[in-house]
């Protein structure tokens, strides 16, 4: 079960932002997703990521992500477009080589 703070956290995280991640600073996947997102040169008031591993209630986190995101995936990096999830690392890396990614984040208005 999610942590009685994690649920909250993510779910207000999710309604601020058009397109958030959920990281960790020393993960090299999420610093990879991270170059790649910055690619994109969005606004701080449509795009921001969230190093998770600062907070308390991280694997309360992460347990909510395997319920968020329907999978059995907890790990991050984990992206999500308009509150919807889009993957972990090995998808955002393969829409951002086939065009998805930018055709998704255009699609959600995220790119001026």
């Amino acid at each position: 079960m999610a942590g009685a703070g994690a649920k909250p956290f993510v779910d207000k995280k999710l309604a601020q932002r058009k397109v958030m991640l959920f990281s960790k600073s020393y993960v090299p996947e999420c610093k990879e997703v991270k170059s790649v997102l910055a690619e994109f040169q969005m606004s701080p008031a449509i795009y921001e990521y969230v190093e998770i591993e600062k907070r308390q209630d991280v694997n309360q986190i992460e347990n909510y992500f395997q319920i968020l995101c329907l999978t059995d995936n907890r790990a991050v990096p984990q992206l999500f477009v308009d509150k919807r999830y889009i993957g972990g690392h090995e998808e955002i890396m393969r829409m951002h080589n086939n065009g998805t990614l930018k055709t998704v984040l255009q699609e959600a208005g995220a790119l001026s």
